[in-house]
């Protein structure tokens, strides 16, 4: 384990904040690791940035951590929690021979600590009395940004990263991370992601935006109206903050919809915040969910899709459907919608001409899903 570790942005989080209630952006300089999962992304797209927004308490003027979302974006990833199949540190740590189980996930947490370091900048600092989440050990990762779990489970580890840990990793960790679990991790799968918007002045979003959206059906994505909780005063506002949910947290589903600025101690401050936790349940949570957040949070409820109307919203599946699309079928696909025309193509022009004629003129412009398929073959 990596102990007293700090990355560029807990220092930049210590920078002196102004006096009126503007927040603070933070730029994190661009890692410049050379490892497989720092290979460049196929499409233009730079990261969400930290971000500092002041809120004015009785106590003085509060520094509140966020994370301002990409170009293009409106939403963030503020949670995430992942599992691997413990053989990703070596197929040595699936034998239960040599060593005893504890010094077994002792050294798998110690080979993992170099991946975590990669990816997000920390690392494990401690291990906890006891094991979390049905698992048998547990270490704190980074400084209170989540925990690392081990022990058990059909031989997988888990890694929580809380909404700190999101706001603290160094910069492009999201794509350092998509890139392990599609190229190097075996066994991988998403558990729980969650997506958040912030509509700092309340102007698109706001709690009474979606009592009201309920009432249209707004967030009915079925036959059934999902549940709906109150909690703060609504009859009478205090100024202490409202939250709207929407759903059941057992369920794939589940919608926070609250007055942040209000919560966090300014009753005049209208910042409004949505966030969608997304669960494996009955569903399979895709590894594009954390380069594209803004495309699964405006398809998580039909009344999102106004925040952003020229953003195409991408649904998840139920388990009856995979989300990564294979490089076969998609050859099948351009075979079959657009075959005749390419073998008439063929007769005018010559084989690389006709491939320069309609490629995008982009030339770094891939498909999201079929990212695996480039980062495969730059690996071979």
């Amino acid at each position: 384990m990596i102990n007293n570790q700090s990355n560029t942005a807990s220092l930049q989080w210590g920078l002196d904040t102004p006096s009126n209630k503007m927040g603070v952006k933070l730029n994190q300089p661009s890692r410049m690791d050379t490892t497989d999962w720092d290979l460049p992304l196929p499409f233009g797209r730079e990261f969400p940035v930290p971000y500092m927004h002041m809120v004015s308490t009785s106590s003085g003027m509060k520094p509140v951590q966020c994370r301002l979302p990409a170009d293009n974006e409106i939403a963030v990833v503020d949670w995430v929690n992942f599992t691997i199949g413990i053989e990703t540190m070596g197929d040595r740590f699936l034998n239960t021979e040599d060593d005893t189980d504890e010094n077994r996930w002792l050294q798998a947490i110690q080979k993992l600590d170099d991946i975590l370091t990669d990816i997000f900048g920390f690392s494990t600092t401690s291990q906890n009395k006891s094991g979390r989440n049905f698992y048998k050990q547990s270490y704190v990762l980074g400084q209170e940004m989540g925990i690392v779990c081990i022990g058990g489970q059909r031989n997988t580890i888990l890694v929580m990263l809380s909404g700190k840990g999101c706001a603290f990793a160094d910069s492009g960790w999201e794509r350092r991370l998509y890139n392990f679990l599609n190229v190097s991790a075996k066994r991988a799968k998403l558990t729980r992601i969650d997506l958040a918007h912030d509509d700092f002045d309340g102007k698109n979003i706001n709690v009474d935006w979606g009592n009201m959206q309920d009432d249209l059906g707004g967030f009915q994505c079925g036959n059934r109206a999902p549940n709906i909780e109150y909690k703060g005063n609504w009859k009478r506002p205090n100024g202490r903050g409202r939250t709207l949910n929407i759903g059941s947290r057992e369920s794939g589903k589940y919608l926070r919809l609250y007055e942040k600025g209000r919560a966090e101690g300014d009753p005049d401050d209208n910042w409004q915040r949505a966030e969608v936790e997304f669960k494996a349940v009955d569903r399979i949570l895709p590894f594009d969910m954390l380069l594209a957040p803004s495309e699964y949070f405006l398809a998580s409820y039909p009344c999102f899709q106004q925040i952003a109307a020229d953003i195409q919203p991408a649904r998840i599946e139920t388990l009856k459907k995979n989300a990564s699309i294979s490089a076969s079928a998609a050859i099948q696909t351009i075979k079959r919608q657009y075959g005749k025309y390419i073998n008439l193509f063929k007769q005018v022009y010559e084989p690389e001409e006709l491939i320069n004629l309609i490629s995008h003129p982009d030339s770094f412009a891939y498909p999201k899903r079929l990212d695996h398929v480039l980062l495969t073959a730059m690996r071979m």
